[in-house]
């Protein structure tokens, strides 16, 4: 019985995180609009009746959101395409001058936008090489994530061989510490970032064999892996 039940945990645990993930990520979008959506379809009447064994407010809700996604999702588009006309990009412009000159708001709104920018639209090394660090002190060590390379060493400033490192905790990994290391101290791997997750969020259990490997070898993987991403032919 005891096997029995480990098994299905096992089936049915990451299903259900899975859905409790979307299911967050679904009602974080659509939450703003879903009471302008109720008011248009009550004004116009529709879906104004029950389906089945939904009530006629949750049909208006599930049907919403669908709505609100859909809208989003094209919405998000659209605006990439406007975001390359010069005119519109002159207009983002400004709208950034404005808001860097509010206080608050501009620490807030520059951090946002600096992090989104270097996840998703740089081409720098951030999260592309994994590595063993020592943590918490020099007898253990930990994996973590090179962020950042040759900062200017403040023992030495004509030296740059400080490495910043993010250090993930387990088995929620999108907490964890920002690490200063000497180039020294660091042992490349060569393990993809998703295989490094994997080992994270599954305690240890899930481990992909740890091949320590050269500075510039995983500087090679690294670009060789950037290449072929960038050769993959675009969807239509």
């Amino acid at each position: 019985m005891k096997k029995h039940f480990i098994t299905g945990i096992v089936i049915l645990l990451p299903l259900t995180l899975t859905i409790w993930f979307v299911s967050f990520i679904f009602n974080l979008l659509t939450g703003p609009f879903i009471g302008i959506s109720h008011t248009i379809l009550d004004h116009f009447g529709l879906l104004d009746t029950g389906f089945l064994f939904l009530s006629a407010n949750e049909v208006q809700e599930i049907v919403s959101k669908i709505f609100i996604i859909i809208f989003l999702f094209f919405f998000t588009v659209l605006l990439g395409i406007l975001g390359r006309w010069v005119f519109i990009r002159f207009i983002f412009k400004i709208w950034d001058y404005i808001l860097h000159r509010i206080p608050f708001v501009r620490s807030i709104y520059k951090t946002c936008q600096d992090v989104i920018s270097t996840l998703f639209a740089s081409k720098a090394d951030a999260f592309q090489q994994v590595v063993l660090a020592p943590f918490p002190n020099s007898d253990t060590l930990t994996l973590g994530f090179v962020t950042r390379q040759n900062l200017t060493n403040t023992k030495n400033p004509e030296s740059k061989n400080i490495t910043a490192v993010f250090v993930p905790t387990t088995p929620n990994p999108t907490s964890g510490f920002l690490m200063l290391y000497d180039e020294g101290d660091l042992t490349y791997l060569d393990m993809k970032v998703e295989d490094a997750f994997k080992y994270i969020i599954s305690c240890g259990v899930i481990l992909t064999p740890l091949k320590a490997i050269t500075k510039e070898e995983a500087q090679q993987i690294s670009q060789n892996r950037d290449k072929r991403e960038n050769n993959k032919p675009s969807e239509p």
